[in-house]
């Protein structure tokens, strides 16, 4: 071949090769000013690292650009924060990426906001760019369905009074615990506990002042509960109390406490009251039914006993 023909081949050959580059650069450049104008973080992945943040997403990790992110972080699974239903960096690790790349899994994760030092509730999409080697993950921020789901679930679940848990929640607990207790041989004990002269109280100081003493009554006996107890309003001025791995002995100690801690509070407007406590241990075979008939019974022992009191049975 001569050497004009082989020239002539090297600048066609270089100037294809600068052509496809600056197209390439061309795309490249108006993808990452696409992102920037997003609204939602977005990131570019390429060869599973991270290579692009938009300006939200720097701005919301507080970094100045993507090369002090990857001097910081390994990965980003590093900043998930474990919540319930969210992945966290034991979740999959590093692997998160290609779990939602290959599988197309649904992903929520929540993240820390440097600029409002929030937590923040994201949905994590996965997409790939047409004719590259990257992929686009964008997070969609759902913090406000999230505070809504959660809200809605608060009121189904919580007496809109006191706002511990109401009825409803206290006996789908309850049928959890019967569960576990038939099937692991697992221990519980419930709390059966009543105002004493409540009526009084509503008659001669009126039920505005009824009602703050049943929402004080609730936080001082809520505080003095271990996290894993399960406190509800039965109905009126009686509340329940599941306490798990307590035997007959042990939960007839903690009531005791809880009369003499009810016993020297004083409550705002009408300063002493006294309640009355019915306790008892869960029992092979028992139903909600059986359960709540003996607690009951010892509650009602409790009253006509004298009152401020603790029955077991």
């Amino acid at each position: 071949m001569e050497s004009s023909h082989v020239f002539l081949l090297f600048l066609v050959l270089s100037v294809s090769l600068f052509t496809l580059l600056y197209c390439y650069k061309r795309g490249e450049k108006a993808i990452k000013t696409f992102l920037n104008s997003n609204t939602n973080i977005s990131i570019l992945y390429n060869k599973n690292k991270i290579s692009f943040i938009n300006n939200v997403g720097l701005e919301f990790f507080s970094f100045s650009s993507v090369d002090e992110f990857n001097k910081n972080y390994a990965d980003l699974s590093q900043l998930f924060i474990t919540d319930k239903e969210c992945i966290d960096k034991y979740t999959y690790g590093q692997k998160w990426f290609k779990r939602a790349k290959d599988e197309k899994k649904y992903i929520k994760v929540k993240l820390l906001s440097k600029k409002d030092n929030m937590s923040h509730y994201f949905n994590i999409n996965v997409s790939k760019i047409k004719r590259s080697n990257q992929y686009l993950v964008t997070f969609n921020d759902i913090t406000l369905l999230e505070s809504t789901k959660v809200t809605m679930v608060e009121k189904s679940e919580n007496d809109t009074l006191t706002n511990i848990y109401n009825r409803v929640k206290f006996n789908e607990v309850l049928d959890f615990m019967i569960y576990k207790a038939n099937k692991h041989d697992f221990k519980f004990s419930i709390i059966l506990l009543d105002i004493d002269h409540f009526k009084a109280i509503n008659d001669n100081y009126g039920h505005n002042v009824g009602d703050k003493v049943l929402v004080e009554l609730s936080r001082l006996i809520n505080m003095n509960l271990r996290t894993n107890d399960t406190f509800a309003r039965w109905g009126g001025e009686e509340f329940v109390v599941i306490s798990e791995l307590t035997n007959l002995n042990e939960v007839t100690i903690l009531a005791s406490r809880l009369r003499k801690i009810v016993d020297d509070f004083s409550f705002t407007d009408i300063g002493k009251m006294t309640c009355s406590f019915g306790v008892t241990e869960f029992k092979i075979g028992d139903t909600q039914s059986l359960i709540f008939e003996r607690v009951d019974k010892a509650l009602y022992e409790a009253k006509y006993n004298g009152r401020n009191q603790v029955v077991r049975k």
